[in-house]
């Protein structure tokens, strides 16, 4: 009953300040400032709040101990923020901030990726200061990949909150971890909540939340993977395959047609499924935004499953990992050549 009560509270409470932001224009996303926010409505609504709402959240429910962990969740949430309402525009200014947050974060915080089942990378992450390159790579990979992906409803929110009901499970019996399984819990309910009003159009995670989002499940997830032991490190980077990817995927294509890797186009994955669907079903754009999004995430759904269920497999998980990128680049392709000969 509590579950069910904290689930209304939030998702009233979410609900009511939304509709003020809404209501006086506060929180709007400037979407004249990129291409790939004007990809599926031109409109400056709905608000940016979500990544707000998780970071008080965040702060609600983080204990006092955990004050450097605070400090910089909301640092890489500003970092998003001021990119959200136009402050901080260049992508490469933005960039260099989250890399300095992040290494700052992996010292003080002093999470890395401890090992990787390879014994020459596994060497080199003895070393302090490629062990502190590495993690900040990936972290950085995620946190870029993440605000890719977030055009469509459902998307971010949705996979994240995926990640956090899979991983849940570790948590019960592991005091000694970051966070507490009643925290991933209540952060669970939270993006949920959040995934309700997301779905209907009534608000969007901005670059603030995904910033966010990616950054705090990046760090208890390398928490998770440092302390259990049997948890093959393949198993968290099927978690974070896609956002990880999509960055990677994307850095390589623009750099193939002599773009910048760092600026926003409308080529990712998601607006191309986005775009299919379009074709195919008569229907309206904020649902089709919607239903993209589901469909993307039922498919990480069944790739979360089946990898949770052999999370100490790490052949078994190098073979779902390949399975992920192939599916994602055949798909791509596909969907690519499919666009480009239906134009009309």
């Amino acid at each position: 009953m509590e579950l069910i009560q904290l689930i209304i509270l939030s998702f009233g409470t979410f609900f009511l300040i939304n509709h003020f932001a809404n209501k006086y224009n506060l929180f709007l996303d400037n979407k004249k400032s990129s291409l790939h926010k004007i990809f599926i409505d031109k409109n400056l609504t709905p608000p940016f709040t979500g990544g707000t709402f998780i970071l008080l959240s965040l702060f609600f429910i983080l204990p006092n101990t955990d004050i450097n962990l605070k400090i910089f969740i909301f640092l890489i949430f500003m970092t998003g923020f001021l990119s959200d309402i136009g402050i901080l525009k260049s992508a490469n200014l933005r960039f260099i901030i989250q890399i300095v947050l992040v290494i700052c974060s992996l010292i003080i915080l002093d999470k890395y990726v401890q090992s990787v089942k390879s014994e020459f990378l596994d060497n080199l992450l003895m070393n302090n200061y490629f062990k502190l390159f590495f993690t900040s790579f990936c972290i950085l990979i995620v946190i870029n990949g993440t605000n890719f992906i977030d055009g469509l409803n459902t998307l971010v929110i949705g996979y994240y909150l995926i990640i956090l009901i899979f991983i849940s499970s570790f948590y019960k019996n592991n005091d000694f971890l970051l966070v507490s399984h009643q925290i991933i819990i209540f952060i669970s309910i939270i993006l949920f909540s959040l995934l309700i009003l997301n779905s209907l159009n009534l608000l969007y995670l901005g670059d603030n939340g995904a910033y966010l989002i990616a950054f705090f499940i990046s760090i208890i997830l390398i928490d998770l993977s440092s302390n259990l032991k049997n948890l093959s490190p393949y198993y968290i980077a099927n978690l974070l395959w896609y956002p990880a990817y999509e960055n990677l995927f994307s850095i390589i294509r623009k750099l193939k047609n002599n773009k910048s890797a760092l600026r926003p186009d409308n080529l990712h994955l998601h607006q191309l499924i986005f775009l299919y669907i379009k074709k195919k079903l008569n229907m309206k754009s904020k649902i089709i935004n919607t239903l993209s999004g589901v469909i993307i995430n039922l498919f990480n759904f069944i790739i979360f499953m089946v990898a949770t269920q052999n999370y100490t497999n790490t052949k078994l998980q190098l073979t779902i990992l390949l399975i992920s990128l192939t599916t994602y680049s055949s798909i791509y392709i596909i969907l690519k050549n499919y666009l480009k000969n239906n134009k009309s």
